[in-house]
């Protein structure tokens, strides 16, 4: 139970609260088992957090550290009102789906972007925007891909009015109507309807509507009561995420600052621990379709590879590589091994309609073999058939879950 006092189950602290393409929730058990619980814990490529926010291991413990970053602006900013103002963020992100707030609300974050949130980002590491934050979460809720900046429409600066350009500016698609909601949008996380009783006809007023403290002339009737707009389990959904990512921190910036001894090897009191580094970029432009990233590049597929065949080489490194079968065979030749996650232990996991089949993970030579992690990292000292019963319960909530929040 919670300060609002509705009661929320804890599995939402691991789930993000928008859709994401390309998103690892799925493959995250078999991350876990491969990276073990590892001191640091470092995700270049944020995203929508799937593989952090499904950590088995207790979170915000002392000595250890994990830090995620994302070169989108947008998403850093999300993340971080969630972090540090998740009941303002709630609120922004509660809204019914209108399509002309869709395009207005994209039209302003893709301002705010380009003009405020880079260098306040950068300059500051506890700003962040919760009505911004709010609105990206409910945008890319109701559609998914928002914020390429490939379509022609903008604001006129002078009139507010909506008009067209050249390009650099919003699609006006219609709203998501494929389902009954996602993300923070979602059905499930509606409250019933209001009470149609007839308002206090007992007396001429009280409280704020008594007849003292009526101007001449006027007549107000009580309202029915009714929860706020925004959704009370929403707020206790940021709530849960907000005290996750207590003591995450979240980075916006190029994948590479992520990636240094430096930065990723932090806690001075146990150097000798081991780092996870978990890299899910931008898959190369030859093996997937172009305008899927608000940040893309051909070459950073190619340029983490390089780096990680260096890092890997490094015994306190444990580092996992996803990306598509015929991305990263220069891993294998170096003896990373390969693991198929889509179809992980006979349950259908990840990927994208025929692309599904393709979904590889690459874990450097230094990581844990899968199964002896997924007995002990995950399960702590139970026997083989405990283990192997909580594994199968495991996959059967996410098949669930796979299939609608």
């Amino acid at each position: 139970m919670n300060d609002i006092g509705l009661s929320i189950e804890p599995r939402f602290a691991r789930k993000a609260p928008f859709p994401w393409y390309g998103g690892k929730s799925q493959a995250a058990p078999l991350v876990w088992q491969l990276l073990g619980d590892v001191d640091h814990y470092c995700e270049p490529f944020a995203g929508s957090l799937a593989v952090l926010l499904d950590r088995p291991h207790p979170c915000n413990r002392p000595y250890f550290s994990e830090t995620v970053n994302d070169l989108d602006g947008l998403l850093v900013n999300a993340w971080r009102s969630i972090q540090f103002s998740p009941e303002a963020t709630a609120e922004a992100a509660s809204w019914p789906v209108l399509e002309a707030d869709k395009t207005a609300r994209q039209i302003a974050l893709l301002r705010w972007r380009e003009t405020e949130a880079l260098e306040r980002l950068a300059g500051d590491p506890a700003f962040h925007d919760p009505v911004m934050g709010g609105w990206w979460l409910w945008t890319v809720a109701v559609q998914i891909g928002a914020f390429n900046g490939d379509g022609p429409w903008t604001a006129d600066p002078q009139t507010g009015r909506i008009v067209k350009q050249r390009g650099g500016g919003v699609r006006r698609n219609l709203p998501h109507l494929a389902n009954d909601g996602q993300g923070v949008c979602n059905q499930t996380l509606r409250e019933p309807g209001v009470a149609r009783d007839r308002p206090d006809l007992a007396n001429n007023g009280r409280g704020v509507n008594t007849a003292a403290v009526r101007a001449s002339g006027v007549c107000d009737e009580a309202a029915a009561i009714y929860h706020p707009v925004t959704m009370p389990k929403l707020r206790a959904w940021f709530a849960l995420l907000s005290a996750r990512l207590r003591h995450v921190r979240v980075l916006n910036g190029d994948w590479s600052r992520l990636c240094t001894v430096g930065a990723s090897h932090t806690l001075s009191v146990r150097q000798g621990g081991h780092a996870g580094l978990f890299l899910d970029p931008p898959y190369a432009g030859d093996v997937r379709a172009n305008g899927l990233y608000a940040h893309d590049h051909a070459s950073i597929a190619a340029d983490v590879c390089a780096w990680a065949l260096r890092a890997g080489e490094d015994p306190h490194n444990r580092i996992i590589v996803a990306g598509y079968d015929t991305e990263h065979t220069a891993l294998e030749a170096a003896g990373w091994s390969v693991h198929e996650w889509f179809a992980y232990d006979g349950f259908l996991r990840g990927g994208m309609g025929e692309q599904q089949a393709r979904e590889r993970l690459w874990a450097s030579p230094h990581c844990l073999p899968p199964r002896a992690a997924a007995q002990f990292e995950l399960f702590g000292a139970m026997d083989e058939d405990a283990a192997d019963a909580r594994l199968v319960d495991e996959m059967a909530w996410r098949a669930e879950e796979a299939s609608g929040l």
